[in-house]
């Protein structure tokens, strides 16, 4: 079966499935391995601020060093990327190392995101954007869930060297697969004709879609969702790797099979009526965000759980199939980047101010979560305005 798949398609699949498993063991928890090692929320909200940092850098740079150089070499790059980042936290104990930590994680970011995006663009077909998504977004969460698995049991019992050792491991064989079973291969070639987006082109970047409000707002979101939420879920499991995995499992198994159903039929429902509802219900969802903790009855508990996994999921897939139906009928490859470029460079704005703020009420806490949530609901309806395209 495989084989008869087209090429970038079985190139697409294999290089996300490999890094979704490594963002599983590792990655996927940064934010409460920062946590766990004392840092304070104004620090972890200045790790995210420099991260979008290192991510707009190396995206003007990717942007040109994908011209001349071969798939190969790039995907080898964003495994050795995650080499160096999990490298880095040996380096736990010196000043400078959450800024290095940072712009290595965005560095790393980049690479994975824009790449998996390019190719992904390409496996699209015009009448199937949602069905595609959805079957790449279900391909993510049931690999990344069992990397988080494995991640949180060899954190908790065998100590983050075996976590290393084990991603080292896998990006390494990563790379020889690249090299030795697959042809000498290229971005596909309207990504390589395209000339690089210069600053004046982004600065000035404007359409009737509301594209760069939206792509504004969409950067802070979803740094909120992989970072504050996943706190919020580790102080749940009380401080455990392996019970914080075992917890984002149960969630992504409990709403799998009735998002898979909706994701089979959303390029045939109203694309606007559903579009609605899902930010409707991704605004809901952050006021239930406020409302988490462990003083709630058990089975209240983890409904309210299994409604945010599904609003949040809900919403990224109705969303997502308005991007990518919008590059396809814009400006393609130069789309995506104008997205990243505009959503990293407002996380390193907002989180940069959030950093700032937070320096006063340093013993705030956990509370501060509970108020970022409360301020995402009020904020969400703002994506009402993100138009969706012409037919």
């Amino acid at each position: 079966m495989a084989s008869q798949l087209p090429a970038a398609t079985r190139h697409f699949y294999r290089f996300l499935g490999l890094h979704s498993f490594l963002i599983g063991l590792f990655p996927f928890f940064i934010p409460v391995f920062l946590w766990r090692q004392g840092h304070t929320p104004a620090e972890i909200s200045a790790f995210i601020a420099v991260t979008g940092v290192g991510f707009v850098l190396t995206l003007w740079l990717w942007d040109r060093i994908h011209k001349i150089l071969s798939l190969n070499i790039i995907i080898a790059a964003s495994f050795l990327l995650e080499s160096i980042l999990l490298a880095n936290v040996f380096l736990n104990q010196q000043p400078w190392f959450l800024i290095a930590f940072a712009l290595i994680n965005g560095a790393y970011n980049c690479f994975f995101w824009i790449t998996q995006r390019a190719l992904f663009f390409e496996t699209l077909d015009d009448a199937d954007t949602g069905r595609k998504f959805g079957n790449f977004q279900v391909v993510v969460i049931i690999i990344i869930k069992t990397g988080v698995l494995f991640g949180g049991l060899l954190l908790d019992n065998a100590g983050y060297m075996s976590v290393f050792l084990l991603s080292v491991l896998i990006g390494f064989l990563g790379m020889l697969s690249f090299f030795l079973f697959a042809r000498p291969m290229d971005l596909p070639p309207r990504l390589r004709e395209t000339p690089p987006l210069q600053l004046r082109k982004i600065l000035h970047f404007r359409d009737k879609y509301r594209s760069h409000q939206t792509f504004l707002l969409d950067g802070p979101f979803l740094f909120m969702e992989s970072y504050f939420w996943m706190i919020s879920l580790f102080l749940l499991a009380h401080e455990s790797f392996w019970k914080l995995g075992a917890l984002v499992v149960f969630l992504s198994l409990s709403f799998s099979i009735l998002f898979y159903l909706i994701k089979n039929h959303i390029n045939h429902l109203p694309a606007q009526r559903i579009y609605a509802i899902a930010v409707a219900g991704y605004c809901v969802s952050w006021l239930m965000h406020a409302t988490v903790d462990d003083h709630l009855g058990l089975g209240w508990l983890f409904t309210t759980l299994i409604l945010i996994t599904f609003c949040t999921s809900f919403f990224r897939l109705a969303f997502n199939k308005r991007f990518f139906d919008l590059a396809k009928q814009t400006s393609a490859h130069r789309y995506l980047f104008l997205k990243s470029y505009y959503s990293q460079a407002f996380i390193a704005l907002s989180f940069g101010i959030a950093a700032t703020m937070l320096q006063i009420p340093e013993n705030l806490g956990s509370g501060f979560l509970q108020i970022s949530y409360v301020i995402a609901a009020a904020l969400t309806p703002v994506y009402f305005i993100y138009r969706q395209p012409e037919k």
